[in-house]
């Protein structure tokens, strides 16, 4: 197992994304506030249990993997907590709940309604791991909102309330999910049921054939939070009206627990572009290195699913913000067989990790569920996966044939290593073409959420969330290399006029700004994806571009 390394933590907190608002730290980190409150200890867990039903639930794919135990609570902001009234008449509320020997903690609010200017933030005990501001861009039809893991056993929430909106806040916790098992860490220090070393990050090479390829869809994964303490994958994908629809494609048998209980599409957060940074480890021993950034949804919506071909349709409910590196991957319905195929997943919660499979998937069915089979001599396919493999984590996660199109999701198998080998196991993934029609009505197929001006088509492209930035400019310029080091060349021959630059990063922060020259210098910043925009500065046509910093 590549355990991830952890450093650098608190410049991780800083540097992770979700849709809310960077107000900086949290309030009382800068003012003389007594935290003097009592902790909130919470129902022991009986881990060695839930170890022991995982022993036997992780060797089947088809069923959820489990990183957490939900437990029921009740509080608010009216029957737990401190309120503190600043000396301008703000008000601050504060909480802190422990579970013994938690490795992470995530809360669900049944209740969740912020004012205009509210905040809510979640931090560790020492302040190494920061989720928020959640704002009233959070805010949803469902006033429910699932939170991403904070690290620890012993968590803050604070929630700071203007004066002009007091006691408009609404903020009540149905669930705290005590996370046992994560990313290559047990709190029962086991080395039981954590990503094989086998497996590829992202960035491993692929082939030739594919690599220019991969390095786009995989900006369309993510690690998926269910909010009852199981997890899986899956990946945003594109609709035949480019319209950047946030729809979100995972594995059906992802909408229930362990005991058949439905999950609430509410509380799901998807985590994207969590990827290694520098040099990816590739089938061996090696941790590794924890990805410098990522983003993170909150909350979404249930559109279709169906357990023919099992797969689920969510919508985010927010859209993907445009400074963000993340693509809408393009969809191959069409049934054709592919030549080779291509799986990106997060195994067992962890890392992005890359699988490659080069005899061609077989199509057929099995229990009546439509599928492409990975390997499986008995269906006349071949060994397996010859590159990496699937695991627990990864259901949900999509397939993509030889022209980067989606034409499956995962749904069940028995691929995992043996060491750093593979273990030459089958894997199944339900059939885009299959889930197209599903149950034949809009809540059981992929068809009317897809294809919503029915336009026949039997495939779409990627589509990046930043490519309509990239095409209103008006103007064109050859930027290269890119990525880069950190020295970009403009080839300025073909145009004429006063032009001026500005390089922003994925926060919208200028971080380099001035006259345009044919070479910009930028080696001082960090790894990051920025945004390059040139503008004449007669007539404000413009040209964006993304550029990649890879030191």
């Amino acid at each position: 197992m590549k355990k991830i390394i952890n450093f650098f933590v608190f410049f991780l907190a800083i540097n992770t994304f979700s849709q809310t608002k960077d107000l900086g730290n949290p309030i009382s980190w800068s003012l003389p506030i007594k935290k003097n409150l009592q902790t909130i200890l919470l129902p022991s867990i009986d881990i060695d249990k839930y170890i022991a039903e995982d022993v036997i639930n992780d060797k089947d794919k088809s069923k959820l993997y489990r990183v957490g135990i939900p437990i029921s609570v009740n509080y608010n902001l009216s029957n737990s907590g401190n309120w503190t009234t600043l000396d301008n008449g703000d008000r601050l509320w504060l909480l802190q709940v422990e579970s013994k020997d938690a490795l992470y903690l995530s809360f669900n609010f049944k209740e969740f309604n912020l004012p205009e200017g509210a905040s809510l933030y979640l931090y560790n005990e020492d302040r190494t791991d920061l989720v928020g501001a959640y704002t009233n861009i959070n805010n949803s039809k469902s006033n429910q909102l699932g939170t991403w893991f904070v690290k620890g056993s012993k968590i803050w929430l604070e929630y700071f309330e203007p004066k002009e909106v007091i006691n408009k806040g609404k903020l009540s916790i149905s669930e705290i999910i005590h996370v046992y098992r994560l990313k290559g860490e047990h709190q029962k220090n086991t080395r039981l049921n954590q990503s094989g070393d086998c497996n590829q990050d992202v960035d491993c090479p692929v082939g030739a054939d594919f690599e220019a390829t991969k390095d786009i869809v995989k900006h369309s994964i993510a690690f998926l939070s269910l909010g009852n303490g199981y997890i899986c994958s899956g990946a945003l994908v594109n609709n035949t009206s480019n319209d950047k629809t946030p729809y979100f494609l995972t594995a059906n048998h992802c909408y229930t627990d362990g005991n058949g209980n439905p999950s609430n599409p509410a509380l799901y957060s998807m985590r994207f572009n969590w990827i290694t940074s520098g040099t990816p480890v590739c089938a061996t021993t090696q941790s590794s290195a924890n990805g410098p950034q990522y983003q993170v949804m909150n909350g979404s919506v249930l559109r279709a699913k169906s357990t023919l071909a099992d797969f689920m349709l969510v919508e985010l409910n927010n859209p993907v913000p445009q400074a963000w590196d993340i693509e809408f991957a393009g969809w191959d319905r069409s049934d054709t067989n592919p030549t080779f195929e291509i799986g990106i997943h997060h195994p067992q919660g962890d890392i992005m990790k890359v699988c490659r499979d080069d005899t061609g998937a077989i199509k057929t069915s099995t229990g009546g569920v439509p599928i492409w089979v990975i390997g499986g001599i008995s269906f006349g396919g071949g060994n397996g996966w010859e590159l990496g493999v699937t695991e627990g984590g990864s259901s949900g996660s999509p397939l993509f044939n030889q022209d980067g199109r989606v034409i499956g999701q995962l749904w069940a198998g028995s691929a995992g290593c043996i060491g750093t080998n593979d273990n030459n196991d089958i894997d199944y993934y339900g059939r885009i073409s299959s889930s197209w029609t599903g149950g034949g009505t809009s809540g059981t197929r992929l068809q009317d959420w897809l294809d919503p001006t029915n336009t026949g088509d039997l495939t779409t492209n990627t589509l990046s969330v930043t490519a309509s930035i990239e095409q209103v400019g008006l103007l064109h310029f050859n930027v290269y290399p890119n990525p880069t080091n950190g020295v970009i060349n403009i080839d300025l021959d073909n145009n004429i006029g006063d032009f001026k630059y500005s390089l922003t990063d994925v926060l919208g922060k200028v971080v380099k700004a001035g006259k345009l020259t044919p070479k910009i210098n930028f080696t001082n910043l960090v790894s990051n994806v920025y945004f390059l925009k040139i503008t004449d500065s007669s007539s404000n046509k413009f040209y964006i571009k993304k550029i990649v910093l890879v030191k």
